[in-house]
Formats: structure tokens, sequence, C-alpha cells
């Protein structure tokens, strides 16, 4: 039995595909026994539309996971968003066999951009609904909340990012609560604040934002604990249960 089960946590948790220093495949079957969900880090267009066979095999379909997709930082925009769309397209079909439910976005700088992706993925196949827009700087999510809104995109909101950027203003939005499908989780490094570091260093400012971002999303949204390698994925994994407990205890005791 998956140890979620278990542990009675109200949503899906899942890990990314590049934890271990190994492929593709060696990495999934790993998580798989400890996880609900693989999120694919298909984080290179051109690298990423070549995985063969052997990088990337069909036999992961038999996992007894589900999936979900991180779109390449590297996407061409400034080629147009033609050539995103054909993209995103091409991804999605080399991932048919596993079958991604979501595909996870950073914005472009434009809504314009954005809406017109909406657009064509959904003439392409996949639901706006599958859309999960990442707060990656800046303002960026309030930025492009009309465009969220009227296409009905999903919202993954990112711990690591709200607290690097100062985002948490983003819980206004309308709305965003019935948007929000995903959260990544990780603590920004001390030293390298972009880069991602196990939840056990965040201080209480910054755990109390997680556990509020825990209380943000639905039963049955996804939960990412989105760190690239073995020990920090392990230790977060420990926190978050700690954090969980914690937020139980407090309602509890207030019931």
């Amino acid at each position: 039995m998956n140890p979620n089960m278990a542990m009675k946590r109200p949503w899906i948790l899942a890990a990314p595909s590049c934890v271990l220093p190994a492929g593709i495949a060696e990495n999934c079957a790993f998580l798989a026994q400890e996880f609900d969900e693989i999120a694919l880090a298909f984080f290179e267009t051109e690298a990423c539309l070549a995985y063969t066979e052997q990088e990337f095999p069909a036999g992961l379909a038999q996992l007894p996971v589900s999936w979900h997709m991180h779109l390449p930082l590297d996407l061409p925009w400034a080629a147009g968003v033609g050539g995103v769309a054909a993209a995103v397209l091409g991804l999605r079909d080399r991932a048919a066999h596993v079958a991604p439910g979501h595909f996870v976005l950073h914005p472009p700088q434009e809504p314009q951009a954005l809406a017109e992706l909406a657009q064509r993925l959904e003439a392409g196949g996949i639901a706006p609904g599958q859309v999960l827009v990442e707060n990656i700087s800046g303002r960026d999510l309030a930025l492009h909340w009309p465009v969220i809104e009227a296409f009905g995109l999903g919202v993954c909101l990112d711990l690591g990012h709200m607290l690097v950027h100062g985002q948490q203003e983003f819980f206004a939005l309308p709305g965003l609560a019935a948007r929000t499908r995903m959260l990544h989780l990780n603590a920004p490094a001390p030293a390298r604040p972009s880069r991602h570091a196990a939840l056990s260093v965040l201080d209480a400012a910054g755990r109390a934002l997680c556990g509020r971002l825990l209380d943000h999303i639905a039963p049955g949204g996804v939960v990412v604990l989105e760190l690239f390698n073995e020990n920090a994925l392990f230790d977060s994994l420990a926190v978050l249960d700690d954090i969980l407990a914690s937020r139980k205890g407090e309602l509890e005791a207030h019931a």
C-alpha cells in the first residue's frame, strides 16, 4: 500500500523525475515506491522531444502512479506562439504512453501570448484546465489573471517563488482557490535563493506560508515536493508531514 494512504494525506503527493543521478526510467521506478504521482521534468525542449524509447520507455506506463509534465523552461517564445504550441503538443505526444494529466507552464511575459497558446493547445486536444500557470517572478500571476479566468486555465503555486518574490498578495486574486490544482513545495536555498532547498531550511514564516498553501489546495489536488536530490526530497517529506500534523492539531484545538 502506498504510504500516503497510511499518512492520510488529503492530496496526491508527487516528486520530480530527476531525483537520483540516473535516467528517467530508474528515477520513476524508485519514486513509484513512495509517491502517488511523478512530475516529468521536461525542462529542455529539444532534448526532451528527442527522447528515445531507451531513455523514456513505454514500460513506464505500468508503474502504479499518475503523471504530469513540467513544460520546458526554454520554450521558443521569441519565435512565436505557434512554435511554442507545436513544442508542447509534441511533448504531449512523446509522453502519450503515460497520459500526463496536467502541464505546468512558466508563463510568457505578455498575457496575449498566453491567451493565444491556450487557444492553440485546446485545438490540439489539451483542455484549458489541464494547463497550470505557475507563479515565477514579480506580479506575473496577477498580470495574467484576466486570461487565466477567461480561458479557464489552472494554477500551480510555488512556495519558494512566493517567498523569494513576496507574492503572498496572490491569495487575494478572485477565485484563486478554485483554480489552484497543484503546489510546488521547496525552500529558497540560503546562499542562492533561486535554487531549491529542502523544507527543513524554512523559518517560522516560511513554514506558516507552507501551511497556508496546504490549507488552500482542495482535497485531490497535487502537492509536488520539488526537490532534485534524494536527501532533500525525503527530508522535505518529513517536514511536510510535521506541518500537516501541526495544522490538524490547530484545527482540532479550535473545533
